[in-house]
C-alpha cells in the first residue's frame, strides 16, 4: 500500500468515526425530547417512567372534573372505557373541553401515578387527531362506553 493510499484510508476512517460520534450524540439528544403516546390501558399494563413526557389520549370521564381550592387547578379522569388515568392540570382548559370529550394530555406522571399535565388538547377536528387516539375513541364507542359524548367520526 502506498503512502497516498494510507493517508486516504486514514482520512476516510477519521471521517467515519466523526460521523458515528455525531450521529450518536444526535440520537441521544432526540431521545430526551420524545413524547410517548399512550392510552390509559397501555399506561396500566406498561407502567410509567416519571422522568419521561407522555401523551395520553382518551375521553374525559363523566362526573370526574373537579376544581381545586386555588381556582385554577383541575383534576379529572380520562378513560378508554377499560382503564382510567387521573390528570391534574393547572391553567385554563380549552374551550372545547367537557365531560365525554376526546382529549390528549401531555405531561409527566408523579408517584401516585397522576399525570401532571402541562398541556390539554381538546379535539376540534378529526384531521388533527392521532390515529391511536381515534382508535381509542372508536373502541370506546364500540364497547358502548357511557363516557363517549355522541358519535365521533374519524
Amino acid at each position: 500500500m502506498s503512502p497516498t493510499q494510507k493517508k486516504r484510508f486514514t482520512v476516510i476512517g477519521l471521517v467515519l468515526i466523526g460521523m458515528s460520534i455525531a450521529t450518536f450524540f444526535a440520537l441521544q439528544a432526540m431521545q430526551s425530547s420524545i413524547e410517548y403516546f399512550r392510552t390509559p390501558t397501555q399506561v396500566a399494563t406498561d407502567g410509567v417512567s416519571p422522568e419521561r413526557i407522555y401523551r395520553v389520549a382518551g375521553l374525559v370521564r363523566k362526573g370526574s372534573v373537579n376544581r381545586l381550592a386555588d381556582g385554577v387547578t383541575q383534576r379529572f379522569n380520562i378513560t378508554d372505557c377499560q382503564n382510567d388515568i387521573s390528570v391534574q392540570y393547572t391553567g385554563i382548559l380549552p374551550d372545547l373541553f367537557r365531560e365525554g370529550q376526546a382529549i390528549v394530555t401531555v405531561g409527566k406522571f408523579d408517584a401516585e401515578p397522576t399525570l401532571i399535565a402541562s398541556q390539554v388538547l381538546a379535539k376540534h377536528d378529526e384531521n388533527y387527531v392521532p390515529n391511536e387516539a381515534a382508535d381509542a375513541v372508536m373502541l370506546a364507542q364500540a364497547n358502548k362506553c357511557d363516557d363517549a359524548d355522541g358519535p365521533v367520526k374519524y
